[in-house]
């Protein structure tokens, strides 16, 4: 992120939909690249003996398990907790924002402040 606007960022999240808890999360392009990268974050519990509900981005079909995966289309509904939890994370951490004040040219620094902002939310979820 040199600061070009050409430099795009992405946030990609991996969420176990029963806690709602950000099981795995990575900053990249919209590639298969980034999606191998978020399977490679993902525990390893995580990656047999269940379903990958995404949206229908093409980035998905080339990383997942075929028989696992579950492209759905917007308005499905099976994506809306990972919609959600993006909002919230918009809320809560300015870099996520486009056109944001609190913009940062390092990486390294997104990757903190977004890091600060999940480990709460996946706080939050936690019984005390």
């Amino acid at each position: 992120m040199s600061g070009a606007k050409s430099a795009k960022v992405w946030l990609w999240l991996a969420v176990e939909r029963h806690t709602r808890r950000i099981v795995a999360w990575v900053l990249g392009c919209r590639g298969a690249a980034t999606a191998r990268l978020l399977w490679e974050a993902l525990p390893e519990q995580y990656r047999t003996g269940t379903w990958y509900f995404t949206d229908e981005w093409e980035a998905y079909g080339h990383v997942l398990p075929q028989g696992a995966h579950r492209p759905s289309p917007k308005g499905s509904g099976q994506t809306s907790i990972v919609e959600a939890i993006n909002c919230s994370l918009r809320q809560k951490c300015a870099v996520l924002v486009r056109r944001t004040c609190s913009f940062s040219r390092s990486l390294a620094m997104h990757h903190v402040r977004i890091q600060l902002v999940i480990d709460e939310h996946n706080r939050r979820l936690t019984p005390t």
